[in-house]
């Protein structure tokens, strides 16, 4: 699809003055209109009025149900979400592309922004479209996939694919952030957008999306824009040069991404015009290759690719277990963590994951406290691990015949000071630890039997820091707090000494996630919004 625009100039006093044309028709296609002979699908009002209990409580909203001619209740049902209700003519669209092969029988789902009713006759209601459509938060995806199309099954007796090969969500202006949004979050569900004059844009924070669009990694999603020169340019930003940046950011990251710019206002004419041309893009090869994929032509330049190739991530059995912490890999791409259960039984297991994704769970020594970290000894031992706990204790532990051996031992303290309950540690190739009091005040260090205690200084915007990494030449420290997401660097020698902090970074925090002090202590963390 190519558009272009036309610029006539005139002289006024002998200058050349640019005088734009009106914004053009975009008259609909015959896809776009009711054909005779061609099946016509189903639409089914009804409406949906959220609990106390969801992510959006108390609002009501009207929403379409568009079934295909011939819909089979029984199946699993390909199907499309739209923001603010029908729109691009899809119902008619779906029909012919429907009839024509073009598409598969997808079922249509159009929904309405939540309203609060007000509570009396002298209030006003309270509107979420905007709290809904332009965060750039999971929220609303939440409440599409956990709440929303739950009870529609429910209710109209159909079920809906779980593959996200098989799903789409369209929107214009914040509809068009929201479905890209969705999709983002939750590409295990939704793979095919169309953003109409997307709103990426300083309303909720959508001004960072070009830029962290480069920063992650490819996700599996089929994208496509549109917007014109006459789309609104506001105080919150120009909608015409945000969409185009969207765009290139996501061809610079290799997203299967395709665009028409024209030169249209805000509105929907475009999109409209362009709709049936954009389904035929999204879903193409649909009858062969349903698979959406991330960087599919091998044309990223997302910079993470320099350390993990082409390679696809492979999920490892985790033998029946809730969730795993502190993992760390052997040079031969055996890993090994900490059960995150310690944390809410008192239960230390210390887990293998072999090359083949088996799960090898090993006990730890029951008088160890829960403040257990497994790391490698040094860069070439893979099979010895030492385990650090709060009780001024520490363990080495070693796999022998397949078997997990350990032995406590307590510091043999050469120095006045004490290593404390630490928040978090780090090991050197060395053997040098380095730990984080669980306070955020001092940062320790043991060399040799030697414990030396650094206080941290006082700086005013940045928080308490409750984690540690290494620098890869093992020279410098990385402190990072909760709070602000910054990060001090500390130069560190190779006995201990620790000199000249200073504030070095500030980390990216996804939005929709809040720095905050812990109740009861002078941790600060960074926690979502719900």
């Amino acid at each position: 699809m190519r558009f272009f625009f036309m610029v006539l100039s005139v002289t006024v006093l002998g200058g050349w003055v640019p005088v734009f044309a009106a914004e053009p028709e975009f008259p609909l296609t015959a896809d776009s209109k009711p054909q005779d002979r061609v099946p016509k699908g189903t639409l089914i009002q009804d409406s949906h009025t959220a609990t106390e209990g969801s992510v959006f409580p108390g609002a009501e909203r009207e929403v379409t149900l568009y079934l295909p001619a011939g819909f089979d209740k029984t199946k699993p049902a390909a199907f499309m979400v739209f923001q603010d209700g029908v729109i691009y003519q899809a119902p008619v669209v779906f029909d012919n592309l429907i009839a024509r092969g073009d598409i598969p029988p997808l079922v249509g789902v159009f929904i309405k922004p939540g309203v609060v009713p007000a509570p009396n006759e002298n209030a006003q209601p309270r509107y979420n479209r905007s709290c809904e459509y332009d965060s750039i938060t999971d929220t609303y995806s939440t409440f599409l996939i956990d709440e929303l199309l739950p009870a529609l099954e429910e209710k109209h007796g159909l079920t809906f694919s779980t593959d996200p090969n098989d799903t789409a969500i369209a929107g214009n202006s914040s509809g068009g952030i929201c479905a890209f949004m969705a999709a983002w979050h939750r590409p295990d569900r939704f793979r095919r957008v169309f953003s109409g004059v997307g709103t990426y844009v300083g309303i909720r924070g959508a001004d960072r999306l070009p830029v962290l669009i480069r920063k992650f990694e490819p996700k599996p999603l089929r994208v496509f824009l549109q917007s014109g020169t006459g789309d609104n340019n506001l105080y919150c930003g120009d909608w015409w040069m945000a969409n185009q940046m969207m765009e290139r950011s996501l061809t610079w990251a290799g997203y299967d991404v395709n665009h028409a710019w024209g030169e249209g206002g805000h509105n929907q004419k475009h999109a409209s015009q362009i709709f049936p041309d954009v389904l035929r893009w999204l879903w193409r090869d649909w009858k062969t290759d349903r698979e959406v994929k991330a960087n599919p032509r091998g044309e990223s330049q997302w910079k993470g690719y320099e350390v993990v190739k082409d390679a696809k991530w492979e999920g490892f059995s985790r033998g029946g277990l809730e969730k795993v912490e502190f993992i760390c890999a052997s040079i031969d791409g055996r890993i090994h963590a900490i059960d995150w259960t310690l944390h809410v039984t008192g239960e230390k297991t210390l887990l293998e994951f072999t090359t083949d994704g088996v799960a090898v769970a090993s006990e730890l020594e029951s008088t160890m406290t829960s403040a257990v970290r497994p790391f490698g000894a040094n860069a070439m031992l893979c099979d010895r691990w030492k385990v650090v706990d709060t009780e001024e204790s520490i363990a080495s532990i070693q796999f022998v015949d397949q078997k997990l051996e350990s032995v406590l031992g307590s510091y043999e303290n050469r120095s006045g000071d004490v290593m404390p309950s630490v928040d978090d540690f780090v090991v050197a190739h060395n053997g040098l630890i380095a730990g984080i009091g669980d306070h955020g005040d001092s940062i320790y260090t043991c060399w040799k039997h030697v414990v030396r205690r650094f206080d941290l200084p006082s700086m005013e915007v940045v928080g308490r820091p409750n984690r540690l990494t290494l620098s890869p030449d093992q020279c410098t420290v990385y402190a990072g707090d909760g709070l602000n997401a910054c990060v001090t660097a500390f130069s560190l020698k190779p006995e201990g000494e620790i000199s000249a902090p200073q504030l070095f970074s500030e980390l990216e925090v996804w939005p929709g996630y809040t720095r905050k002090l812990d109740e009861g202590s002078e941790r600060l963390s960074i926690s979502h919004d719900r």
